[in-house]
């Protein structure tokens, strides 16, 4: 086979991971032409890049056209940002909102056909972490289709949209979250946009354009990682009726089958940095300033961390997938997306008997950076 040194084209959409096995075997580091970027793919050295902020800033996701606080900050700055909303996501608040979520995705499944086709991205693994998010945020749930475009825009997912439709979105979306800080400032309530409208940081309080980047950043992470590890992990069940035989039969294994999926075909594949210092990686030169892809999708199929990596697997050791990132950037949303799935799956096997692909369109995200499904149709069995 020919070695394919290429990111952004409709193949690595399609299955990225035979590229990423030719890459961790004979090109550990690589430029791309394309994008500007040096490329790293094995399991080690993404999480050296990751877990090393000093060396290797965030600021270049800046470059992916997000400019975004805490993603663009690095620490002490990223640390203080963080604090703002971490009690959002500790394990106590987010067991006080387990009874809501499970409300919601009941909701949702007990609406789905049985022995019908359904597009299970439009009808649940879209709207669940939307209209959790949305609630957090102390956002009007009837906003929830705005909020999924606005994300799509933003990501670059929008279907059929062009860069100027994308950037009228984006603006939308901006000032709708400007329109909300003269509303929550001074509100005493614990919704997510009243906390960053009303934070300080060393005594001053955020500018204008970081309270909306930081409402933009919580939308975004707060439905697009649920949403795209759903998606992936019923694409996955959906021609493995034995494993989806066994999660019934077992429900206690459903966060195994989670955390195997995140492995496995990792909700974001890639995140950017950029060298503060001249540095050497694989006998190759990275100058200051240099940017560096790291390449999580591949780091999570490397077999020097996991036997058999591209078997879909329960039995695996958990904690050493760097699908949720490493260091002091390692997602914020991690547990609510974990919870959002799980959640969503109890209710599903309980519903359905086994799972088929239905005949209505199938097709993944438009995007690099995201894996996921735009269109996933199936068949819930009686």
């Amino acid at each position: 086979m020919t070695d394919v040194l290429r990111v952004f084209d409709d193949a690595q959409i399609r299955d990225p991971y035979p590229r990423y096995a030719q890459w961790r075997a004979r090109h550990p580091i690589w430029f791309d032409s394309d994008s500007g970027h040096w490329v790293l793919s094995r399991h080690d050295d993404v999480m050296n890049v990751l877990k090393d902020h000093q060396r290797f800033s965030s600021s270049a996701m800046a470059g992916m056209g997000s400019q975004l606080p805490p993603l663009t900050d690095d620490p002490p700055r990223h640390t203080q940002l963080r604090s703002i909303v971490n009690k959002a996501f500790t394990t106590a608040m987010l067991k006080s909102m387990e009874g809501d979520i499970c409300a919601i995705a009941n909701d949702l499944v007990g609406a789905l056909p049985r022995d019908a086709d359904v597009d299970i991205v439009h009808a649940l693994t879209t709207p669940l972490p939307v209209t959790v998010i949305a609630r957090m945020m102390g956002i009007p749930e009837e906003r929830k289709e705005d909020f999924k475009r606005w994300s799509d825009a933003l990501t670059g997912t929008l279907a059929g949209a062009s860069p100027q439709a994308r950037q009228s979105e984006i603006m939308e979306m901006a000032a709708f979250f400007r329109g909300l800080i003269p509303e929550r400032r001074g509100r005493t309530s614990n919704d997510l946009v009243s906390a960053v409208v009303n934070a300080e940081v060393d005594g001053k309080g955020l500018s204008e354009w970081e309270i909306v980047g930081f409402c933009i950043l919580l939308l975004i992470a707060g439905n697009e990682t649920t949403t795209n590890l759903l998606g992936n992990l019923l694409n996955v069940l959906a021609d493995r009726p034995d494993l989806w035989q066994r999660l019934r039969d077992e429900p206690s294994l459903v966060e195994a089958a989670i955390e195997e999926l995140l492995r496995y075909d990792s909700p974001v594949q890639f995140v950017m940095r950029a060298a503060t210092e001249e540095l050497s990686l694989h006998s190759t030169k990275i100058a200051p300033g240099d940017r560096v892809m790291v390449v999580m999708g591949s780091a999570n199929r490397d077999a020097t961390q996991f036997d058999a990596p591209d078997e879909f697997r329960f039995d695996r050791s958990r904690g050493r997938h760097l699908a949720f990132g490493y260091g002091v950037h390692f997602c914020i949303g991690a547990p609510l997306a974990r919870l959002e799935a799980r959640v969503a799956m109890i209710a599903l096997l309980a519903r359905a008997a086994r799972i088929d692909r239905g005949a209505g369109e199938t097709k993944r995200v438009p995007s690099h950076l995201l894996r996921g499904f735009e269109h996933l149709s199936l068949r819930l069995q009686r």
